[in-house]
């Protein structure tokens, strides 16, 4: 049974390591770069890049955390930036570039006056 699982996983490793497109060797010429493949690594398949589960690296300029949304926070390093959704129910707000209970200014609820009602 482990043998069987290790043959598995061997073929699934083997297959994401496979590109999905022959990446072009022109040496000089290309300047080292990867001629329209957008920061995506040309050896991981795009079935692999697209999917939920898989890192989203963004580019960053400080190192440190902010917010991007209510509740999506940017953990940026010196390699580059993911964005983490605030899943905890207890803290599910982005506050000051941490998940927090309570929401920043800017995403908290507008007050309704009394006499509104």
């Amino acid at each position: 049974m482990v043998s069987k699982v290790l043959i598995a996983l061997s073929l699934v490793t083997i297959a994401a390591a496979v590109p999905a497109v022959s990446p072009p060797w022109g040496g000089a010429s290309s300047g080292g770069a990867w001629p329209g493949a957008g920061g995506v690594s040309p050896w991981i398949p795009p079935w692999v890049a697209s999917a939920p589960w898989y890192p989203q690296w963004t580019p960053c300029t400080t190192v440190g955390s902010s917010c991007v949304d209510c509740t999506t926070r940017l953990v940026c390093t010196k390699i580059g930036g993911l964005q983490r959704a605030c899943t905890d129910p207890s803290l599910p707000h982005c506050n000051l570039g941490e998940c927090s209970a309570t929401p920043s200014d800017e995403c908290a609820a507008p007050a309704v006056p009394a006499n509104a009602v």
